[in-house]
């Protein structure tokens, strides 16, 4: 490297010893060329920046890949599942179908079961309410035919008060 005669100039101007400037110099320019390792350029960062694009590029095709790849694997679960929905809803439509049927079946059994019992109901009660109506006739002719003998002792005995009456009459007026 070389010193700039320039900064040389500006320390022996300051009263600094030729030895020590050429030092002062040395240093600095050590430090520079250290600097220049870890200092970016305008071409470094034009460089990186391409390699940062094409690392981004690959990470986002990489990317749509994985979720293309998520998205098929997705979608074909999604279709065992509504392929499972469908047999769980014909398994279940056939479950209420059957229990549709056997209940269907019960309520006819029971309708005639029921049915029956109203039948043999209405039966015992026509015929309790026969012989309560046998027994009731039974009473009424009973009670009417005492009645009948009643009314015609009650004529007699009348019949006997006015022949009584009419005799008693005919023979004290004559």
């Amino acid at each position: 490297m070389s010193m700039q005669a320039e900064s040389l100039e500006v320390l022996e101007k300051a009263s600094v010893a030729p030895a020590l400037a050429r030092a002062f110099v040395r240093a600095i320019e050590i430090e520079i060329a250290g600097a220049k390792d870890t200092l970016a350029t305008k071409h470094d960062l034009l460089r990186l920046e391409g390699a940062l694009r094409a690392e981004m590029q690959k990470l986002d095709t990489e990317l749509r890949g994985e979720m293309r790849k998520l998205d098929a694997g997705l979608r074909g679960e999604m279709s065992g599942l509504r392929g499972e929905m469908q047999k769980l809803d014909a398994g279940l439509r056939g479950e209420i179908q059957k229990l549709d049927t056997e209940l269907r079946g019960e309520m006819q059994k029971l309708d005639t079961h029921l049915n029956a019992r109203l039948t043999e109901f209405a039966a015992t009660l026509r015929t309790e309410l026969a012989q309560q109506n046998a027994a009731l006739r039974t009473e009424i002719h009973r009670t009417v035919g005492s009645i009948k003998r009643e009314m015609y002792t009650a004529i007699l005995g009348q019949m006997a008060v006015l022949l009584g009456f009419a005799y008693f009459f005919a023979t004290h007026l004559r």
